[in-house]
């Protein structure tokens, strides 16, 4: 991951793309686009890599990786672009409909000479337990 590297089997922080991360994150809170904070942090990325660095929360530390930004940081650049997207008309993301896991199904009170037809009724008969 761009900020980081691996020596002797830890994830330790590379200070030189570290300097470009926070450069990113502050560029981008003070009002420059995700390209132009990128550009001007030295290191020019197309906008969904930068939208990817910026929201990606792997930047405040956890138990594996060290923090490059802090939390407050993280927050505020996350909802910037919140802001910026919901000002410019942006894309909203596609509800999907719930998965179901649990059905049941009724009791045949038919049955069919035709093993299609009689397939298709008993498909008929499934249906999601509530």
């Amino acid at each position: 991951m761009y900020g980081y590297k691996i020596v002797d089997g830890k994830v330790i922080v590379d200070e030189q793309e570290a300097a470009v991360v926070i450069n990113i994150f502050n560029g981008y809170l003070s009002g420059m686009s995700l390209r132009d904070a990128a550009v001007n942090a030295g290191r020019p990325m197309v906008h969904s890599m930068v939208k990817r660095i910026i929201s990606n929360f792997c930047y405040v530390g956890d138990d594996f990786y060290p923090a490059i930004v802090s939390r407050q940081t993280f927050a505020r650049a996350n909802a910037e672009l919140i802001r910026r997207s919901e000002k410019h008309g942006g894309k909203k993301r596609l509800q999907l409909p719930p998965v179901y896991t649990e059905f049941e199904i009724s009791e045949p009170e038919m049955h069919f000479d035709d093993p299609i037809k009689q397939a298709e009724y008993i498909y008929s008969l499934i249906g999601v337990r509530k």
